[in-house]
Parts: C-alpha cells; sequence; structure tokens
C-alpha cells in the first residue's frame, strides 16, 4: 500500500511487519457454555479469539477480493507490495471493528449464506461433524471453515478439529507446489531436448528428401538415354546401334540407383513418421506443463495459512454432457485410472445452476463439445477459470478420448 503520513481503515498504508499470533491455547470457541450469559449464535471476525483471522483471511479470500475489499474502503495497494504484506494487512484489520472488518464480515456471510444456514440448523456434536466431513470431502472447505469458525454453538474439540484440518491442507499443498515445480523443471529439460532432437530429424529429413530427387533426375536421364531415339548417330546420318558392353555399363548403374532410390524413399517415410511421432509428443508435454503451470499457485503465508484451499486432494474428474447410456463407462475406466467420476448430463434433466456446486467440489472438468450445449460448457468454462481448475474440452465423447484425457490429469498431477 503507498505510504502516508496517516493511519486508520481509510489510509492506504500498509506496514510491512505484522506478526501474527496464534497462540494454541487461545485458538477455539468454549462453546455455549462460556460465561453466565448465553453468547450470540454468531460472531463477528473481529470477536473471534485466538488469531483465527489470518486461517479465514488466507482460506476464505482470494488476493482478488482482498484488492477488492480494498477498493471499496478507500485504500489501494502500493505497486510494490507483496502478496503476504496485502494478506499481513487484511489480516490485522479485521481483528478489529472498522470499515475493512465490517465489509470482510459482510462478504463472506452473503457468500457463504447457504452453508451457514445449515451449521446454525445443526444442534448436536454429531451432526456438525458429519456436516464438515462432508463438506471438506467436497472441497468446499472456505464456506464451512467460515461458517464452523464463526458460530458459537461448535464444540471447542470439533472446532480445534476443524482449524488442524484446514492448517494441513496448506503443508499438503505447498508441498505438492514443491513436486510440481521440480516436475514441471524436468517436462521442461525434456521438451528441450525433444525440440533439439527435432531439429535434427527435420534437417536429416530434408536432405533424404534431396538425395531422392538427385536420384530421380539421374533415373530420368538414363531413362531417356535407353531410348532408340537417344542412339548415337554416325556421320552419314545412320543411327549406330549401342554395343552390348555400353548397354550393360548403362543398365547396371541404373539398377543400383533404383535400388538406392527405393531405399530412401523407405528413408524419407521413416524419416517423416519419426517426426510426426515427436511433434505429438512435444504437443503433449507443452500441455502438460500448462497444466502444471496453472496448478502452481503460490500461497501469500502458506506458512499458516493457504488461499487456494477449496480445492479437493482428492482426484474427482466432473464429465458433462456425454452419452447417459456410456456413463457407467466412463466411470469404470476413472476408476480403473484412480480417478472418481461425477456426471451432470449438460442440461437435459439436471438442472444448469447445479454446474456451480459440482465444479467447485471436483478437481478438473471433462466437456464433450459434440454431445453437451452450449451454455452448459461456457457456464463450466467460466467457472473452471473463476477457481483456477483444468478445464478439458473432448472431439468426442468416446470412451477412448476420455481415458485420454484422464490419463494427461493423473499424469498432470504428479
Amino acid at each position: 500500500m503507498q505510504d502516508r503520513t496517516r493511519r486508520g481503515p481509510e489510509s492506504a498504508f500498509l506496514p510491512r511487519s505484522g506478526a501474527i499470533d496464534l497462540r494454541a491455547g487461545s485458538l477455539l470457541n468454549d462453546g455455549p457454555g462460556r460465561g453466565a450469559a448465553r453468547p450470540p449464535a454468531r460472531q463477528k471476525i473481529w470477536e473471534i479469539q485466538g488469531g483465527l483471522q489470518c486461517s479465514i483471511v488466507g482460506t476464505c479470500l482470494s488476493q482478488e477480493d482482498l484488492v477488492a475489499v480494498g477498493r471499496k474502503s478507500g485504500i489501494r495497494p502500493r505497486e510494490e507490495a507483496r502478496a503476504y504484506e496485502v494478506h499481513s494487512y487484511f489480516v490485522q484489520q479485521v481483528g478489529k471493528d472498522c470499515k475493512i472488518g465490517r465489509t470482510v464480515q459482510k462478504l463472506l456471510d452473503q457468500r457463504h449464506a447457504g452453508i451457514l444456514r445449515r451449521v446454525a440448523a445443526a444442534r448436536s456434536e454429531a451432526d456438525l461433524t458429519a456436516l464438515w466431513e462432508a463438506e471438506f470431502a467436497a472441497g468446499r472447505v472456505a464456506g464451512a471453515y467460515w461458517a464452523f469458525i464463526s458460530s458459537t454453538h461448535v464444540p471447542g474439540p470439533l472446532a480445534t478439529r476443524i482449524f488442524g484440518d484446514v492448517h494441513m491442507l496448506s503443508h499438503v499443498l505447498g508441498r505438492v507446489t514443491h513436486e510440481n515445480a521440480v516436475r514441471a523443471s524436468e517436462l521442461q529439460s525434456r521438451l528441450d531436448d525433444l525440440e533439439a532432437k527435432l531439429l535434427r530429424q527435420a534437417e536429416r529429413h530434408r536432405q533424404v528428401v534431396n538425395e531422392r530427387d538427385a536420384a530421380r533426375l539421374q533415373l530420368a536421364e538414363i531413362a531417356r538415354a535407353r531410348r532408340p531415339d537417344a542412339a548415337p548417330v554416325a556421320d552419314g546420318g545412320a543411327r549406330v546401334p549401342m554395343a552390348a558392353d555400353q548397354i550393360r555399363r548403362t543398365v547396371q548403374p541404373a539398377a543400383r540407383r533404383e535400388r538406392a532410390l527405393a531405399i530412401a524413399r523407405e528413408r524419407a517415410r521413416a524419416a517423416e513418421r519419426m517426426v510426426t511421432d515427436m511433434t505429438e509428443q512435444l504437443k503433449r508435454l507443452r500441455w502438460q506443463r500448462q497444466m502444471r503451470a496453472s496448478n502452481n499457485t503460490v500461497c501469500p503465508g502458506a506458512e499458516i495459512c493457504d488461499e487456494t484451499v477449496q480445492t479437493s486432494i482428492a482426484r474427482r474428474i466432473l464429465y458433462i454432457g456425454g452419452r447417459s447410456g456410456a456413463v457407467e463407462n466412463l466411470r469404470r475406466v476413472a476408476a480403473r485410472m484412480g480417478a472418481e467420476l461425477v456426471h451432470h448430463d449438460g442440461g437435459e434433466e439436471h438442472a444448469l445452476v447445479r454446474i456451480d456446486g459440482m465444479v467447485e467440489g471436483c478437481d478438473a472438468v471433462v466437456c464433450p463439445i459434440d454431445c453437451v450445449s452450449h451454455s452448459a460448457c461456457l457456464r463450466a468454462k467460466a467457472l473452471c477459470r473463476k477457481f483456477a481448475k483444468p478445464f478439458l474440452p473432448l472431439r468426442s465423447a468416446g470412451a477412448t478420448s476420455f481415458e485420454r484425457a484422464v490419463q494427461a490429469l493423473t499424469d498432470g498431477s504428479g
């Protein structure tokens, strides 16, 4: 944020330091039994104890959300501000009753109104635990985390478990990000080697083609020399027949040249096939590198919290459209490759609005463009862009295309 002399919620100054105290003894709500008076059903974000504002900001708000909140509050980040500095500034601000804290509270309550109602309706510890496990397994961590942490009737042990689950996600995603970076570096090296090899093969293919063309020209000249009208002419104008040894000297090199030409043609065809195979392999490697680059989102403040925890660790693939009779076969293909298939028919019987929650709860979306409605495909693509998830359009709804897509996704995830 730009430096100014005055401070306050409306100031654009962002301090470069801002340590966050997360003392284990003060992480949790103590439940409805705290104190003599009955606590309110919900807490404001600045009322939550234990320094949990850091994990709430990192888990429930993206970098774009923080910039938007700052813009509504009349502040803007410095051009050189790092993501962690912005994160730390908002963690400090939401810990007190100010304009930024109230704006964040309103944003989270509006965005996650559905899960807030479900948590409020679940009164027993067993119901609350089952609800958290279902939301966590489906990858809907952000809304569930806000609803449970801000609700005062959540028991202390369950709140401890919820915080631990979210905290460990940052460690898991950090390790996966590192592994993806190493894998991306290896893929880049292989890509460079293949490009160099492809250039060498292309040069060799050009030489083979030139040799083939030269051999064709030589054979054409020999063929013209063997025609009767090409026989030598005597001084008197009469044609002189070619001697046997002269014919032999002409025919034998021609046979060798024909064999050489056949060999050159075969080598040229082999080189063309190799160039084609290497080109396809190069395309696959480039696609895999792009997939890994899109998944390597670095979390600001990953030591404590992560802003991309909405992504499920499980390999769940959403398949939109296709033929209803082939879904079970596709589900078996996905299971055989270690993935889970979730299906939406693209709007024939299932409502299009269901795509929103299904995309959020899956790791990737596959959509056969020859057997899906245009609106469903565009909706899924926009949601994948919003949640930073892979979107794979397939040329056909067949099992082979789907198997290749799943293979690419499983390879891409390391």
